[in-house]
């Protein structure tokens, strides 16, 4: 790094802001997971598991298996053989299912491909793997180049938007173009209720018990979505309180890569849509201007009346917008 660039750092705002949370997050409980319990930590069958097969009957897509940097990567596949290719990056705590009413809208013109990420949902989680952003991109691109793909559009969602965007930058013959929905790597303006809570050592989205998981999804989802959000929390309480450890392990690793992510942006070329809903409370929706700041051309679209799921809350509008970005020159 040269001089210029280094003062050009040590003054960005945003920088200085990252590496504050990130001293603060770790002076709480939550910045320490113990690694003898994350060693320890084994996954148990659970109704949410359970019902994995109805969600790939909805998403109309099968599941496959891969080896990548000694995880099992489990991804749904599917839809027109021929079409062009689309991969779809679930966030933080979630999974595949996470884009089941979304991949239906899409398989009559695309290729998809939909995977659990190193760490989480069905793919494997290996206590002594890096899980920072940086190696998460570099898996995703593994396997994608396993399986031949040369070029693909991006969606990632939360912490699968800067995965998706490490990727582009890491990367870029990979990326054909990028859409960042409510992604992680940037600053907002605003305090929300996530951050209300990691401040007061409290993470929403790693709940502890599985009645505790209404909460989670009364913070990520808009109000009028409350149902679905109590039908989730009855179907995934219980998996996510059981997932508590590893989450916690994770999500440190997620802290330590805002900086990173935030950092690689401005070595994005791929042509980028930066999509969000415009009452997330998970992160603010001035987010989106900082990534169109950082990134070139990059251009942003704020779904009224949506939380920080577009692709759950609003499936049609978000399939309708992703068709239109792919098209356009």
């Amino acid at each position: 790094m040269t001089g210029a660039n280094a003062q050009r750092e040590e003054n960005d705002a945003a920088l200085v802001l990252f590496k504050e949370l990130s001293e603060q997050f770790h002076k709480t409980p939550l910045g320490t997971v113990d690694p003898a319990l994350v060693r320890a930590w084994r996954s148990r069958t659970s109704l949410w598991q359970r019902m994995l097969p109805l969600f790939a009957l909805q998403a109309g897509l099968k599941t496959e298996y891969s080896q990548v940097d000694g995880h099992q990567l489990h991804y749904w596949v599917g839809g027109l053989l021929s079409g062009p290719v689309v991969v779809l990056l679930h966030g933080f705590g979630s999974n595949k299912e996470n884009w089941a009413f979304l991949t239906g809208k899409l398989a009559k013109n695309y290729r998809l491909l939909v995977p659990d990420l190193p760490g989480f949902g069905q793919s494997d989680f290996v206590p002594s793997a890096d899980y920072h952003l940086a190696a998460q991109a570099d898996r995703v691109a593994a396997w994608l180049k396993g399986l031949g793909i040369e070029c693909a559009h991006f969606v990632g969602s939360s912490m699968g938007g800067a995965i998706a965007a490490q990727v582009a930058a890491r990367h870029p013959s990979l990326v054909e173009k990028l859409c960042l929905m409510n992604a992680v790597g940037a600053p907002g303006k605003h305090l929300t209720q996530l951050e209300s809570g990691l401040a007061a050592g409290v993470n929403y989205l790693a709940p502890t018990r599985a009645k505790d998981a209404w909460q989670l999804f009364a913070i990520v989802l808009h109000p009028q979505r409350r149902l679905l959000g109590l039908l989730f929390s009855l179907l995934m309480g219980g998996v996510m309180s059981q997932r508590k450890i590893p989450n916690d392990f994770l999500f440190c690793k997620l802290v330590d890569s805002f900086a990173d992510t935030y950092r690689q942006l401005p070595s994005i070329s791929a042509p980028t849509l930066v999509l969000w809903g415009g009452s997330d409370q998970v992160l603010d929706a001035s987010c989106a201007e900082v990534f169109c700041e950082r990134i070139a051309g990059a251009k942003a679209m704020v779904l009224p009346a949506v939380g920080h799921l577009p692709m759950l809350e609003v499936p049609g509008i978000t399939a309708r917008v992703l068709h239109d970005f792919w098209r356009a020159n």
